[in-house]
């Protein structure tokens, strides 16, 4: 199929009054140049992360030019609400759409908030959808976010997550997502401080890095050379980013990773960089969306990614202030090719 490389720019999911917040969404391609997208829906006017939410749909038969209207995928089974989609496609052709249940908040760290992460399918296309069934044990607050579900090379399926009070882990499936276990280690963060929403990628080589927002000024990494069974922190020097979370995943054809994030201490500045040497070193930054003035007007941030044709499929939300609403957050879609992250923008030389 020819490639379409027309970059494309859009609000695909905008906030209203009734439906304030339009967030954390994934993308599922397929090869006939269909976009299936599945987002958090925050049907009110609370946007704040205990708010009631659904997750909905959206489908574009042309490669993201157009898009259909919403359309229901999960309904909301929490006590508060259901949101984070993240779609994964298995070689036999079946769809896995995984997402969190809320059922409640704890106090000012959570602790004590009851947060799961749950999984259905589809055998047709996005069609239609299995019952949801819950991926985890026992009363816990595990946080994750979009976008996160993983296939590695030999087929296990990783989710990330962090158990508040016992560090980030892995739940594994060796059986295609029929049953889940949790990884027999985690990743603490130092005393004081926390980490957040991690997310994994298969490097080149087999291992598998986890890339974790910190509330300690940059990203920290963190790796596991059995499938994510266990873990070690490899590097606390990662791009410098607020407490807010990143996307990674390798470039097609490639041993190349792409990295999404906010490179500022505040939610601004929404960066791609690209690293040839599996997350040690980062080069040819671009902004998608640059700071506008102070205070900042608006923000930017979960990003979730896909490829196809030659294009890389983004999505991320941008909300501002509303004098009615308080406050809106809508969803971007961005289509570009994969070259447009690899140029090289003019600058002055080195002095060295």
């Amino acid at each position: 199929m020819r490639e379409n490389t027309k970059e494309i720019s859009t609000i695909i999911c905008p906030a209203s009054r009734t439906h304030c917040r339009q967030t954390e969404a994934s993308i599922l391609p397929f090869e006939d140049g269909r976009l299936f997208l599945a987002y958090t829906d925050f049907y009110g006017s609370e946007p704040k992360d205990a708010g009631a939410a659904r997750i909905m749909g959206k489908w574009s038969r042309d490669e993201g030019t157009t898009w259909s209207p919403p359309f229901l995928v999960q309904e909301n089974i929490g006590e508060l609400n259901v949101m984070e989609a993240s779609l994964l496609r298995l070689p036999a052709g079946r769809v896995l759409l995984s997402f969190m249940r809320k059922d409640s908040e704890g106090g000012g760290n959570l602790v004590g908030g009851r947060l799961h992460p749950m999984l259905k399918h589809s055998d047709d296309e996005c069609q239609t959808w299995s019952e949801p069934v819950q991926m985890t044990q026992g009363d816990a607050y595990w946080c994750s976010t979009n976008d996160r579900l993983v296939r590695l090379q030999g087929g296990r399926l990783l989710l990330p997550a962090r158990e508040l009070g016992s560090g980030s882990h892995v739940w594994l499936s060796d059986d295609d997502g029929a049953t889940w276990r949790k990884s027999s280690e985690n990743i603490r963060e130092p005393e004081g401080e926390r980490y957040a929403e991690p997310t994994v990628i298969e490097l080149a080589d087999g291992t598998v890095a986890m890339f974790l927002r910190s509330t300690m000024g940059n990203i920290h990494i963190a790796r596991s050379g059995d499938e994510g069974e266990s873990w070690a922190l490899h590097s606390t020097a990662g791009p410098a980013a607020p407490f807010a979370p990143c996307m990674v995943k390798r470039v097609p054809c490639s041993d190349d990773l792409l990295l999404i994030w906010n490179n500022h201490s505040i939610r601004s500045n929404l960066t791609s960089a690209i690293s040839r040497d599996s997350g040690e070193t980062w080069e040819s930054f671009r902004l998608l969306e640059e700071e506008e003035g102070w205070p900042i007007p608006r923000s930017h941030t979960y990003p979730s990614l896909a490829f196809l044709h030659g294009n890389a499929h983004l999505t991320y939300w941008e909300t501002h202030s509303h004098p009615e609403a308080g406050r809106l957050f809508h969803l971007i879609y961005r289509r570009l090719p994969i070259t447009w992250f690899y140029e090289k923008r003019p600058r002055r030389p080195a002095l060295y």
